[in-house]
């Protein structure tokens, strides 16, 4: 029986496992796009231009971690920020013609990384594992409906060679 103590070691080892490869993983792939930056930009990428408090709902974080990781590919050319003109208050972030030429090469290498990480996985054990993340998430968030999101995302593909 897993005590609660090592599920937290065992969920928290996963989560930053699961950064580190992905993020070297881009890297490999000649990307060099991290594991938040590319939720981002894929969240940009299908829903077109957002505020920057819609991209955190999305993305379950934080409006101040959404302003870093803009302000990081802002930087690099890869989004534009503009104020919204129904309501100054807000920015609308959206891709450049720059993010929107490695869009393809950016979701390949994902989900080459991601296919890598769950290479020995049914379908049924991720469904599984998603069900057991989404009780586990509404235990803490009421909100959150963790089946819904994963119902937008795009179903995995093979790592290359298998």
């Amino acid at each position: 029986m897993v005590l609660s103590k090592q599920l937290g070691v065992f969920l928290n080892y996963v989560h930053n496992r699961f950064k580190l490869f992905f993020n070297e993983s881009m890297e490999a792939a000649g990307v060099g796009i991290t594991a938040e930056q590319f939720l981002l930009l894929d969240t940009l990428w299908n829903e077109g231009p957002l505020s920057q408090q819609k991209i955190a709902d999305m993305m379950l974080k934080d409006k101040n971690s959404v302003v870093k990781l803009v302000d990081s590919l802002e930087s690099r050319a890869l989004v534009v920020r503009r104020a919204n003109p129904e309501d100054r208050r807000q920015n609308i972030v959206s891709t450049t013609p720059k993010c929107d030429k490695m869009r393809d090469p950016v979701k390949d290498a994902a989900l080459a990384a991601v296919a890598r990480i769950t290479n020995g996985l049914t379908d049924s054990e991720l469904d599984t594992f998603i069900k057991v993340m989404d009780v586990m998430a509404q235990n803490m968030d009421a909100d959150v409906d963790l089946l819904a999101i994963a119902r937008t995302l795009p179903i995995r593909k093979p790592a290359a060679g298998k």
